[in-house]
């Protein structure tokens, strides 16, 4: 029970690792493992019976996983509106992947196929997992969320065939700009930094833009709406074609 504990408190000190460890790799790995055993699966997973199994299996390991999370910060006396409320993107794609798991919006989707590839993606590749490493419940509970939405998503387009298009993309713009009128003042007034759009994380490919948040956070944004084209490109021509 002692070493259980030990990989479940906040206080938890680590070992510095390299830069994607062993864990981490694993990680990734059983993540595609299971978006492709998801696509070559899917022509018998469009039966009625078996796509409602594999749903009730999705998002009920999404909700728990959330569900532990919070118990987590309250069982560590983490639970503050700095950091609790379900405002980084990931967060709220998990919740908005849950409604789409139960009712095959594709108004959801269309959201969160740029949200969560977009950010759930970033973050898997990018994470620094040297704060919470393996076995910590952290490092699992990240890996779980942040590929959840990945499968999700990946399982929407395979068996039930949904893609992005323009309009997805022009709703997932104006969404966007909600999102940030609400989370930018919502960061100043806590002190917090949701989807870091007040304070630059700790990730490699940002440190050449200055830490100024004048200039950081537009830019930042400017890299967010790019990623979100770039995901959509795959399906230009497709969705062209159709209209």
């Amino acid at each position: 029970m002692k070493f259980f504990y030990s990989y479940w408190r906040a206080d938890y000190t680590s070992v510095a690792q390299k830069h994607f460890p062993t864990a981490h790799i694993i990680s990734l790995i059983i993540i595609a493992f299971l978006i492709y055993l998801t696509y070559i699966l899917k022509y018998k997973l469009k039966d009625d019976k078996k796509e409602k199994i594999y749903s009730y299996i999705l998002g009920t390991t999404l909700i728990v996983n959330q569900v532990s999370l919070y118990y987590w910060y309250i069982d560590n006396s983490l639970l503050t509106l700095r950091e609790c409320l379900p405002l980084y993107l990931c967060r709220l794609s998990i919740i908005l992947c849950i409604l789409m798991i139960i009712t095959k919006s594709h108004n959801i989707f269309d959201i969160v196929y740029f949200w969560g590839l977009g950010g759930a993606g970033i973050a898997l590749f990018f994470n620094d997992t040297s704060i919470y490493t393996f076995p910590h419940y952290v490092f699992i509970q990240f890996f779980i969320c942040h590929g959840g939405i990945v499968i999700s998503i990946f399982f929407m387009m395979f068996v039930h065939n949904y893609t992005p298009n323009l309009t997805s993309l022009k709703r997932t713009f104006k969404w966007t700009i909600i999102y940030f009128i609400i989370t930018i003042p919502t960061n100043y007034l806590l002190k917090s930094n949701y989807s870091y759009l007040r304070c630059k994380p700790n990730f490699p490919l940002l440190n050449q833009i200055p830490t100024n948040p004048f200039v950081y956070v537009p830019l930042f944004i400017i890299c967010i709406n790019i990623l979100f084209v770039l995901l959509y490109l795959p399906f230009y021509k497709t969705t062209k074609t159709k209209n």
